[in-house]
């Protein structure tokens, strides 16, 4: 039987700066991060980080131009380092992603399957952005979906609502942290 992934997207520093008020978001993101440890489930944190000088950088993407005229998100600066509140243990695999996707050019499909990971737990920001592409990519590759609504978080409240309701409604489980974590502390179908 495979195992469950909890999987973090884009909670960097950088991130959580850029969005603000996100005290009790990471606060019920930390718990959930640390009914998972206590549970034996595999975390995968994922970040978004550029090389020196963008050479990710293609002129037709409306993203990466975006982080280039920042200089924000490049390797090593300080807003690519993971938020304090949900730091990876050394145990914890930490994958660098160049766009949306967690997926797109990064090796978390082979890692997932090292796991042997069925069941796929997403947490992280933003709804519309690393969520909805993460969430779509895993679905097209056969994985069971949780998706922690109140963990996950977004510039703009009714497209939260809307992917939540709407988007990932019957496509995935969605439900709060707080029901995730009871249903792994009693061995539940996480």
């Amino acid at each position: 039987m495979g195992t469950t992934t909890l999987l973090i997207l884009d909670i960097e520093k950088g991130t959580v700066d850029m969005l603000g008020n996100t005290g009790t978001y990471l606060q019920r993101l930390g718990s959930a991060v640390a009914a998972a440890r206590s549970n034996n489930i595999k975390i995968v944190h994922v970040i978004t980080a550029f090389r020196t000088g963008y050479p990710e950088c293609h002129p037709s993407n409306s993203l990466v131009p975006a982080m280039a005229a920042m200089g924000k998100f490049q390797e090593g600066d300080w807003t690519t380092e993971i938020h304090p509140a949900v730091a990876p243990t050394k145990d914890e695999v930490v994958i660098t992603k160049r766009r949306v996707s967690a997926f797109f050019g990064t090796e978390l499909e082979m890692i997932l399957r090292c796991f042997d990971t069925e069941q796929l737990v997403v947490a992280g920001i933003a709804t519309s952005g690393a969520v909805l592409s993460t969430i779509r990519h895993a679905s097209d590759l056969d994985y069971r979906i949780t998706v922690l609504r109140d963990l996950c978080m977004d510039r703009d409240e009714e497209v939260h609502d809307l992917l939540m309701d709407k988007v990932f409604k019957g496509k995935t489980d969605v439900i709060t942290g707080q029901e995730w974590m009871e249903r792994i502390s009693a061995n539940l179908s996480a």
